[in-house]
């Protein structure tokens, strides 16, 4: 700790108040993320222009798509990764190793038991499935869009099981390793895409491949590692999976789960909306407008990823004025995030055409819209992070139930009656999200001023 807060300026560690320890870890977790995510996302910007060498806008928009669409498996724990969170972030607070030790384990053995049926009845289904129909592909890649399912989704499953070590860091308080594990993948997933290009293998199954092999692979060494190192105390064990303890990560898990399916349907439905009312080459339009304005989103989350787990701690100790003071901190760094939007915004034309090698052209509504939805996005996520740290779910449940009915119907009626075309998409989105930031604004207020009743305080 006292190595890694000598890279922090003076006037950081002063302006965040360093006399905490919980400020402490805060700064040196945002602090060491932010480098380490810089080079996470430079490298998932290479990785853009590297695919469409070598793939045609179709496959890449048929790509994106299904990585929109497997990312969809990932709700099938049942919230367990995030009950374990803060289950497990309490334990070690607590110096609680016992209990800690049997949460790791216990969620370790249901989503095997979740994803190895998964994956048995994916196999299963899998052979009756027209890949080609539902993706609306060219009928010349139904045998390669079908093997780059087969890879994605097995793959993928292996990978849910493997990332629960992240969520062990979070409770520990180290998010910044989360972060290195992550832009450790992407590097090796850049280099593998590009041997492809160099080795001439030009298919979807060949990309689907690298990005789930990798992944599966990382992940698996640093669990060896940290297992038998470092965190041998809660390291996973037979003997120490306890039934009875899956109903206690469930009471909070279930309604994070609830959430999230909820807000994959919310986000993640849009490529397959465009897909379905567009063209699998619009849906390359719309990703690259919105990995480009979601830098902003990108930084944010550097700052937001060690807030969930500290104000876990935070409200467990009774600690307000922390929370309070952190929110104010971020309240501020959104502010100057909505700066730097307008200044993407105003020189997106000539960075996208440069970016995507003139292969791209994002039109300015589309821009613009996708500049707003960041945003009114950054303004949520703060509250939303303090809601789950806290375990005060309920009303972000509700609402993000009415948002997953309404979203896709309003985006319809926006592409059909109003005629807006792929913006439609996103701003669907942005009208669902604004009611739902204002509720948790105002639930955020009560809970920390210790006027939360009802339904505001579940």
């Amino acid at each position: 700790m006292s190595i890694l807060l000598k890279i922090v300026p003076a006037s950081v560690a002063k302006r965040f108040s360093l006399q905490s320890e919980k400020s402490k870890v805060f700064l040196v977790n945002a602090s060491v993320s932010f480098f380490i995510k810089g080079i996470n996302i430079f490298v998932s910007f290479l990785t853009v222009p590297l695919v469409l060498s070598f793939l045609s806008t179709t496959q890449y928009g048929i790509w994106l798509t299904l990585m929109a669409i497997i990312s969809w498996f990932s709700l099938f724990d049942l919230g367990f990764g995030n009950g374990l969170r803060n289950k497990l972030t309490l334990s070690v607070a607590t110096n609680n190793n016992a209990d800690g030790r049997i949460y790791v384990s216990t969620t370790y053995a249901a989503l095997s038991a979740i994803f190895g049926s998964l994956l048995l009845l994916f196999f299963i289904c899998n052979q009756f499935v027209n890949w080609t129909r539902i993706f609306n592909a060219p009928a010349t890649l139904g045998h390669d869009l079908n093997l780059a399912v087969l890879y994605a989704v097995s793959l993928l499953f292996v990978q849910f099981v493997l990332r629960l070590i992240n969520t062990v860091l979070y409770a520990f308080q180290r998010s910044a390793f989360v972060d290195f594990v992550g832009t450790l993948a992407q590097i090796s997933i850049l280099a593998g895409l590009y041997m492809l290009k160099v080795l001439h293998y030009n298919s979807l199954s060949s990309v689907a491949l690298v990005y789930s092999v990798t992944p599966v692979c990382i992940f698996s060494v640093v669990s060896f590692i940290l297992y038998v190192g470092k965190y041998k105390i809660i390291r996973p064990s037979f003997r120490f999976i306890k039934l009875d303890h899956v109903k206690s990560l469930l009471n909070l898990g279930l309604s994070f789960f609830v959430i999230q399916v909820a807000a994959l349907i919310l986000y993640a439905s849009d490529n397959f909306i465009i897909t379905q009312f567009f063209t699998p080459a619009d849906v390359t339009v719309y990703n690259i407008a919105f990995k480009y304005f979601s830098i902003t989103n990108m930084i944010f989350t550097i700052v937001l990823t060690p807030f969930w787990s500290m104000t876990t701690k935070a409200f467990s100790e009774g600690d307000f004025n922390w929370i309070s003071k952190a929110v104010k901190k971020l309240s501020l760094l959104w502010g100057a995030l909505v700066i730097c939007e307008l200044i993407q915004l105003a020189i997106s034309k000539p960075l996208l055409k440069v970016w995507t090698h003139n292969s791209v052209m994002v039109p300015l509504a589309l821009s613009i819209t996708m500049s707003i939805y960041f945003v009114v996005m950054n303004w949520g996520v703060v509250f939303a992070n303090f809601l789950n740290g806290v375990g005060k779910i309920r009303l972000q449940l509700y609402f993000s139930v009415v948002g997953m009915i309404v979203n896709i119907p309003l985006a319809i009626i926006l592409i059909r009656s109003f005629h807006l075309g792929i913006i439609a998409v996103p701003l669907s989105t942005i009208i669902v999200m604004v009611g739902g930031n204002i509720l948790s604004s105002i639930q955020y207020k009560k809970i920390i001023s210790n006027r939360a009743t009802g339904f505001w305080n579940k």
